[in-house]
């Protein structure tokens, strides 16, 4: 009875050191893994699935769905956005305060709306300006 419960207690102190060694030894490094979430932790570019949508492209292609625009009217709102996309980006890219971003993001988009407004008929201009009445009020519940 002695020698089995001397086994049972040799036993038991071998498997001791093994559980708390699982800890601090595995095989990859040793400690615990800390590799998790270190993705978060590192400032990496992040990567975008999505192809790059050309701006001017998908602006003119939808107020061409909301306006129903001629070909004249399509082709001179995606120029007119080409010749400012360079500037938004610009200012979207730049480290200043958003207050400021936003300041001249308004200039250069007043700037297109007087160009667009232009180009639009009655109707158009007056449902233009719905529309762009409509984005300013969900941007601010945002």
């Amino acid at each position: 009875m002695k020698t089995g419960l001397f086994f049972i207690a040799i036993f038991f102190l071998m498997l001791c050191p093994d559980t708390a060694s699982a800890q601090y030894y595995n095989p990859y490094g040793g400690g615990v893994d800390r590799s998790i979430g270190s993705e978060v932790r590192q400032n990496k570019p992040k990567k975008n699935s999505k192809e790059k949508v050309d701006m001017a492209e998908s602006w003119a292609t939808y107020l061409d769905k909301e306006l129903k625009l001629d070909g004249l009217q399509f082709a001179a709102v995606k120029a007119i956005i080409n010749d400012n996309k360079s500037n938004i980006e610009e200012i979207s890219k730049s480290n200043i305060h958003v207050q400021e971003k936003r300041d001249k993001m308004r200039e250069i988009m007043d700037k297109i709306d007087v160009e667009v407004l232009k180009l639009l008929s009655k109707d158009q201009s007056a449902k233009y300006l719905k529309m762009k009445e409509d984005n300013e009020k969900k941007a601010m519940t945002y």
